[in-house]
């Protein structure tokens, strides 16, 4: 549900959820929806503004984070001339007639994007969105299932199935059956983003939780895993396409 808060000079709007599992509050900043508190299902009104008070510096120094992060993101009109994010870098939109289906190709640092015939030379936006889309999804899907091959047999892990999937808040998820989710939206961010997400998920056929043990083995395979962890976490509206 929405809600808002007065912190100081500044009244911001939050996403609060609350569950009957949760026993203590937790915050977070989503690249979506900005703040979010999971609350439990009986916390009073008094209690819950009275934490999010005692927290207010935090939440504000990362919303104001989080809002120069949104005043950054390039808006995509997904017209000719765009830069469209591909694996940490910016490739630019160009867009020519002469394809029965629709076909796009990367050439160069050129993202071409060939349209029938009838849709004329500057097709609508969510036409070329569409037709990108559909690319970066399959883009997606072979880079991370050959990352997963290369890192499951460093791991003697092997999942039941991998899956590429349109996730909007989750980069990555592991099933207590060994399934593994992927967020398409990884193939725009650099390569070490990605490996640090597919390395997170692998582990957790060895830890289901975030243990000690389980960012051991994480940095066993990445040492340097805060690095993209970090990234992730202040560029993730970067990705937002």
């Amino acid at each position: 549900m929405d809600a808002q808060i007065q912190l100081g000079d500044r009244t911001l709007s939050y996403q609060l959820r609350r569950s009957p599992r949760r026993r203590t509050i937790a915050i977070a900043i989503d690249p979506h929806e900005g703040l979010v508190v999971y609350s439990p299902m009986r916390m009073s009104a008094e209690g819950l503004g009275d934490f999010l008070r005692d927290k207010a510096r935090w939440i504000l120094a990362h919303a104001r984070q989080h809002e120069e992060a949104r005043a950054r993101t390039p808006v995509l009109a997904w017209q000719p001339g765009d830069d469209v994010p591909f694996r940490g870098r910016r490739v630019t939109l160009t867009v020519l007639p002469g394809a029965a289906q629709g076909e796009v190709a990367l050439e160069g640092e050129q993202l071409t994007v060939r349209t029938p015939p009838e849709d004329g030379l500057v097709p609508e936006g969510p036409r070329i969105r569409g037709l990108v889309v559909r690319w970066l999804r399959e883009q997606a899907a072979a880079h991370v299932a050959a990352r997963v091959q290369d890192f499951e047999g460093r791991l003697d892990v092997q999942p039941r199935r991998v899956r590429v999937r349109d996730q909007k808040r989750r980069w990555g998820s592991c099933s207590a059956h060994g399934v593994l989710n992927f967020n398409w939206r990884l193939i725009l961010a650099p390569e070490a983003v990605l490996d640090y997400v597919v390395v997170h998920e692998l582990c957790h056929l060895k830890e289901m939780n975030h243990s000690p043990r389980f960012w051991a083995w994480v940095e066993r395979i990445l040492p340097d895993y805060g690095t993209p962890r970090s990234w992730l976490r202040q560029n993730a509206m970067l990705l937002d396409i």
